[in-house]
């Protein structure tokens, strides 16, 4: 059987997996977070009974984040469907059918009528791939025993398996902040498609990142160290989602809908407003694993949690601390600047700005410069309708007003040469070209129009 300390093997198994069939492959899941994998006889084997089954104790490490159960044995995975639908149980069942998992892992074995089947055994691996917990019986009646399973997995973690997770967070982190960098690059020169693309690259790699620090925190055991992670996390998750706002933003205006983009970018404008506040995540080399934990490098300023504030609206549960990034040291303080210059190439006059944000400005665009080169505000069919004509008039860009027309045909009032007129104004304008309405009841008087009009009739006999 494959020892404690050992690495363990990545195979490849067919597997009945949340209600469907896929192939798994455990390399994609050894190294990244604890594994426990449990190598049972066969389905509806003697250790089960009519109402619980030998796998249900590791039901509970499905619920655990950063750990991944499997349940091994040499059923198909019809037989696996049939035994999870019975018994309930939300562990993925992988199919063993030849042993070669068994072999690889030690726990195969022949009965005494000649049937290969794999000793009942449980391993737990850790972050590292590497095996922390192992055991094995030849009783095949013997159910898992979940207690030493949850002291492995609890003794897996600490400070050294949260500074590999913080490694591994603020990698994925700087490849997103290329892609975001990139794609504000794009998306600023109305470049929409390749602006949607590099924004689409920065969502999972900031998402990555906010699940690594997430891990770096929860297994951090030293105090200063868990603080500066969790500002980390804080700082990928918000722009993950600016990243997506942005992203929907750049598909709309490339498609013409300005309507829309403006909105996806107004959103997308208060989540970078929260993450503004959080300093770049420190390098991993501003922290040493010591004996007594880890150190932080005076470098790093730890926010404390007077220095949060609740998540503004849009941030999608983010929190940001803009104070406490104003008190950061150079070393974590932001430089994801970006030139916040109008769509049409004209500078701001004066650019919002903040000590230590990580974003500058506003990002105001001109949607009527934007409406000229791509056409009409257009949801979807092409045709432009009164009230999108109206919000065009209104937009705020130079002279847009003037190119808003109202469902007769007739022009609504124009926007001053300068932008300025209120964003209101064209719908204004269309409310005085609609002729009002008579609401006179239109039968009424009708019955004794037609009463007169009888009084008249030569009626014979009469």
């Amino acid at each position: 059987m494959l020892s404690e300390g050992a690495e363990a093997p990545a195979v490849v198994l067919p597997g009945y997996v949340d209600g469907e069939r896929e192939r798994v492959d455990l390399g994609a899941y050894l190294g990244e977070g604890i594994v426990v994998l449990a190598f049972y006889p066969a389905d509806f084997n003697p250790a089960c009974s009519m109402q619980t089954s030998d796998l249900d104790g590791l039901d509970l490490f499905t619920m655990q984040r950063d750990v991944s159960v499997f349940a091994v044995s040499p059923d198909s995975t019809y037989s696996h469907e049939a035994f999870a639908e019975r018994y309930g149980l939300r562990v993925p069942l992988l199919s063993d059918v030849d042993g070669g998992a068994a072999g690889a892992y030690g726990v195969d074995r022949e009965t005494e009528t000649g049937e290969r089947l794999p000793r009942r055994a449980v391993f737990v691996v850790d972050h590292r791939g590497m095996v922390q917990y192992a055991r094995a019986t030849d009783d095949l009646s013997e159910p898992v025993d979940v207690d030493p399973v949850k002291r492995a997995v609890g003794d897996i973690g600490g400070d050294e398996t949260a500074l590999e997770r913080y490694r591994a967070g603020v990698e994925r982190y700087a490849e997103g902040r290329a892609a975001f960098t990139e794609a504000m690059t794009d998306y600023e020169d109305r470049e929409w498609m390749p602006a949607r693309s590099g924004f689409e690259r920065a969502e999972p790699a900031f998402a990555d990142a906010a699940d690594h620090l997430d891990t770096a925190v929860r297994f951090a055991e030293t105090e200063a160290f868990e603080a500066v992670a969790d500002r980390a996390e804080e700082k990928a998750d918000t722009l993950q989602h600016a990243a997506d706002w942005f992203a929907q933003s750049a598909d709309a205006l490339g498609g013409g809908r300005g309507k829309q983009g403006a909105e996806y970018r107004e959103d997308a404008e208060r989540v970078i407003d929260a993450a503004s506040g959080l300093p770049e995540p420190p390098d991993s080399d501003a922290f040493t694993l010591t004996d007594a934990g880890i150190d932080v490098d005076d470098s790093v300023t730890v926010d404390s949690e007077g220095d949060r504030r609740e998540p503004s609206d849009g941030a999608s549960g983010a929190t940001a601390s803009r104070e406490g990034a104003r008190a950061a040291d150079s070393a974590v303080e932001a430089d994801f600047a970006l030139d916040e210059t109008a769509s049409d190439g004209a500078a701001h006059d004066a650019p919002g700005t903040t000590e230590g944000d990580t974003v500058e400005g506003d990002l105001e665009m001109d949607l009527d410069a934007v409406e000229n080169e791509g056409g009409r505000y257009d949801e979807g069919d092409g045709a432009e309708t009164p009230a999108d004509a109206a919000s065009a008039g209104g937009a705020g860009g130079a002279g847009g007003g003037n190119e808003a027309r109202a469902a007769g045909g007739e022009s609504t009032s124009g926007g001053d040469a300068d932008g300025s007129q209120d964003g209101n104004a064209g719908e204004d304008a269309m409310a005085e070209d609609v002729e009002e309405l008579d609401l006179a009841d239109p039968t009424e008087g009708e019955e004794e129009e037609k009463e007169d009009e009888r009084a008249d009739w030569d009626i014979p006999g009469q």
